[in-house]
Parts: structure tokens; sequence; C-alpha cells
């Protein structure tokens, strides 16, 4: 009998993956599109976001069996990085003036105002929108 000497392929923690959850419009149908951060192209529908999250589960399965049969790498899941919270990013110095005033204006650190402005356009709020005049 031959020996199996194909590289071993390890199983994938489909959970360890990142992922983005947005509700899709009427227009389009509704219910939630869940998306692997990681993994271009990987994305899943679902009724509901538990839905959308178990069939991403299931496209993350397909997609890293497809890279691997294609002999393409399989990014690890972010999860497995550490970060360290800084990062330096350089901008104009009227950008710079224009957060450092408006930070003074809300009585917060620059650092507050980035993080809280970077914060929610993550979260997908739009720039600008700031909760306590919706309220």
């Amino acid at each position: 009998m031959a020996k199996n000497t194909s590289p071993r392929r390890s199983a994938v923690d489909v959970g360890a993956y990142a992922a983005t959850i947005l509700p899709l419009p009427p227009s389009e149908g509704g219910g939630y599109l869940a998306s692997a951060v990681e993994l271009p192209g990987c994305a899943a529908t679902g009724e509901t976001e538990a839905e959308a999250l178990e069939e991403l589960r299931d496209a993350i399965r397909s997609w890293v069996k497809t890279a691997r049969e294609f002999g393409d790498e399989v990014p690890p899941p972010a999860s497995k990085h550490r970060y360290s919270g800084k990062f330096v990013v350089r901008v104009p110095t009227s950008l710079h003036r224009s957060l450092a005033l408006r930070a003074g204006a809300e009585g917060v650190s620059l650092n507050q105002l980035v993080s809280m402005l970077l914060s929610g356009r993550v979260a997908g709020v739009p720039a600008g929108h700031d909760k306590r005049k919706a309220a």
C-alpha cells in the first residue's frame, strides 16, 4: 500500500475569522450579509444575523478548501495577530488643526476624538453624525 505523502492539512477554526454583518436593504431582499474580513470575497446571507453567520461558517470552510486545492495561501485569522493599539498617521496640517480644535471644543483629547471618529466610521456611523445631537 502506498504511503500518503501529501502535506497534512489542518482543520480551519472558522470561528477565529473576523466577520462583519450588514443589513441588506429591502430592495435587495432584506436580511443580512456576513463577510469574512480576512478572506476576500467570502460572504454569505441569511434572514437573521445568526443565520448569516452560520452560512458564513460554511462559506469559510468552502473558501479555505478551494484555496488549498488551488495551492493558494490561506490568510490566518486576524485574531492570531497581536495589535498594540497604536499606529501613526500622517495628515495635512490643516486637518491636524481642525481635529485639535474640535477636540478642544468637545473637551476631549485629540487621541480620544480620533479614536471616536474612527470607531464610528468602522461601525458604519456617517462622518459628522453626533449621537448627542440626534437625541
